[in-house]
């Protein structure tokens, strides 16, 4: 069964790249299925990754099987999946817009889609260093405080769903929601 799921965080990756969502090995992806969670390797780039290379961990973070190192992120995803039940799949992206909402600090849809996903302001995180049990903390607080989506202050952005499929559709959106409010970002009509 471990070999399905490496293949659909490996499909989820692949996609988030294709996307535009990451360039080279940024972001990270996981899956929680049981009690393994299935996440990204650390410096693969996503055009050269297949699922042998996704890393098996159990719910302390240790490494199960799989070569290499897990994402340096894999404190924040054993986290959330811990403290988040219904957060089985995690998408962590890079994405231009959100990036620089994130690094703004701010994020408020200005469209009625962005307002009906993500309500009046998408949470951002403390910002902490990158790959830290702190950040980990941070991420878990600004889901809670948001409906399935966060943006990591200075650093990307976040999207928690049941299935991969869910949380990919959920960062593309959250992308497209910081596109439309950083270019109507100028004086809005009364």
């Amino acid at each position: 069964m471990g070999r399905a799921y490496r293949e659909l965080v490996c499909r989820a990756a692949r996609r988030m790249w294709e996307l535009g969502l990451v360039t080279g090995s940024a972001g990270n992806v996981s899956l929680r299925a049981g009690g393994v969670i299935y996440i990204t390797p650390s410096a693969v780039p996503y055009d050269r990754l297949r699922p042998h290379m996704i890393i098996a961990l159990d719910p302390e973070g240790r490494v199960i099987s799989g070569a290499g190192a897990p994402s340096t992120e894999w404190r924040m995803h054993v986290l959330i999946h811990r403290e988040l039940p219904e957060a089985r799949a995690v998408i962590h992206t890079h994405s231009p817009c959100a990036t620089a909402a994130a690094a703004r600090g701010i994020l408020c849809p200005v469209c009625d889609e962005g307002r009906l996903l993500f309500g009046g302001a998408v949470p951002v995180s403390d910002h902490v260093p990158p790959g830290t049990w702190e950040l980990a903390h941070a991420a878990v607080s600004a889901l809670r405080r948001g409906r399935g989506a966060c943006l990591l202050a200075r650093h990307g952005a976040l999207a928690v769903g049941w299935t991969l499929t869910e949380a990919l559709r959920l960062a593309v959106a959250l992308e497209e929601t910081a596109r439309i409010a950083l270019l109507g970002s100028g004086p809005q009509p009364p």
